[in-house]
């Protein structure tokens, strides 16, 4: 009998209307809960709020608002550390996905996070020729959208994060360490 059942299954299946599971991983949309500094006694500082993201409507951009300041001149010498933690079992498992680029950090975040960086340093930016170099100075946000659209990673597991990134210059250690906590959630169709 629950052969039968079975063979019944799959020759009606086009009669089953529902979704496809999603997995673990893909095409992603990144929405943030919070903006704060990993080491508050550093010259760098940010402070920046984003709106609340609404998930019934998850097209729509989140809104940032705040400002950032930079203490020194952001070239192609700068360094820029980059750690990605994600939260399992009630805990953050730390340096889940390492990035280091040892010079070009202005160059980096413009590739890796375009549209962020358009929003934020884009009014500091000094062009010369190839080189990418941000001015120090505080940066204002007012109400600007966050497309956190990342053009190089194309697919990410999806879950809680928390991103720090440490930044400076080869004479010093560090200039700043920025984080922020966010969520991956899978692209709508």
């Amino acid at each position: 009998m629950s052969f039968r059942l079975v063979l019944l299954a799959f020759a009606i299946k086009e009669g089953i209307h529902g979704k496809g599971i999603n997995s673990f991983m893909g095409r992603y949309i990144i929405y943030t809960d919070r903006f704060y500094m990993c080491e508050p006694n550093l010259p760098s500082k940010w402070y920046i709020r984003a709106s609340h993201f609404n998930p019934q409507k998850p097209k729509e951009l989140q809104v940032l608002t705040g400002n950032a300041m930079l203490s020194f001149l952001t070239d192609d010498s700068t360094w820029l550390k980059i750690v990605i933690d994600v939260r399992s079992n009630n805990q953050w498992k730390e340096n889940a996905f390492v990035f280091y680029f040892k010079d070009n950090a202005c160059r980096a975040l413009k590739e890796n996070i375009p549209e962020i960086y358009n929003e934020v340093f884009k009014q500091g930016e000094v062009i010369k020729g190839a080189h990418c170099m941000v001015k120090p100075g505080v940066y204002e946000v007012n109400k600007a959208p966050a497309n956190w659209t990342c053009p190089n990673i194309p697919i990410m597991p999806y879950g809680h994060y928390r991103y720090r990134s440490w930044f400076g210059k080869p004479e010093k250690v560090s200039y700043g360490c920025w984080a922020v906590d966010f969520h991956i959630i899978p692209k709508p169709v």
